[in-house]
């Protein structure tokens, strides 16, 4: 596995209510909405617990509020909406890279409260998406958000999570181009070089220059793959199984053929 930095730039969107921001229209001539600055307000302090970002100030820019006074439940409805920068890490797993899928998950909960003290609820099962700009490097299959309960051993009641998942699928083209195309018009050669037959004195001198050729080619689009792709030691990516694959019968039949390349060149005795 692979750990990824991913950034991710975005409108945060809060709704909650407080008992303590309540007031009567009718005492303040039919006001029901007004905007206060945030910092003279309660603010919960959801976190994203995967952030690589400790301070919230250097990835987020706080407006105003929103408030709305509900009479049915005697609060104040806040809605906040800001830009954000979430900084996370995602663990890839690159087994199929440049056809791989990735899971990344964002999750978000109350550092300081618990269940009983702050309960989220998802707005939505899916993420926004109606602005998002297209990304060179990947596709975005779908999204979902989950609600999940957790028991801490250090604390008595739960905590609530909301998990923000991204099904994320790299786009194959430049490693096509660049890497996959290239490795099989080489192996194609290769292949064909198994076949070639040998001069007509017996000598194979065209062949094994043909196979070092190929070797040399195959090593440096190796040298391509591993610049290109994240270093990992837990199991050899499909691209890099295909290159050694290629590499490795292909070496071993030049091999064969230049040592066995002055057997065929010795002169044949004849009998008078």
């Amino acid at each position: 596995m692979f750990i990824l930095c991913m950034y991710v730039i975005c409108n945060r969107f809060q709704r909650w209510y407080d008992e303590f921001l309540y007031w009567v229209p009718e005492d303040y001539q039919n006001i029901s909405e007004l905007r206060l600055p945030y910092n003279n307000i309660w603010l919960p302090d959801t976190t994203l617990y995967n952030s690589l970002v400790m301070k919230d100030d250097e990835t987020r820019r706080l407006l105003n509020a929103k408030l709305t006074t509900d009479r049915r439940r005697r609060a104040s409805l806040i809605e906040l909406l800001y830009p954000t920068i979430y900084k996370f890490s995602c663990l890839l797993d690159l087994r199929f890279f440049p056809f791989d899928v990735q899971v990344c998950t964002m999750t978000f909960s109350s550092w300081t409260y618990d269940q009983k003290g702050i309960d989220y609820f998802p707005y939505s099962d899916k993420i926004g998406t109606s602005n998002y700009l297209e990304n060179e490097g990947w596709y975005i299959l779908k999204t979902n958000v989950t609600r999940n309960e957790v028991k801490y051993s250090c604390c008595p009641n739960k905590y609530t999570l909301l998990q923000l998942t991204l099904y994320l699928r790299r786009k194959p083209l430049f490693y096509l181009v660049n890497l996959i195309i290239p490795t099989s018009i080489i192996t194609l050669i290769a292949i064909v070089g198994f076949f070639t037959t040998s001069s007509a004195s017996g000598v194979r001198e065209e062949k094994v220059s043909l196979g070092i050729t190929t070797l040399l080619s195959m090593s440096i689009l190796m040298l391509m793959v591993s610049d290109q792709m994240p270093t990992t030691s837990t199991f050899i990516p499909l691209i890099g199984q295909f290159l050694i694959f290629s590499i490795v019968p292909s070496g071993n039949y030049y091999l064969l053929i230049f040592f066995t390349s002055p057997l065929n060149s010795k002169p044949r005795f004849q009998s008078l």
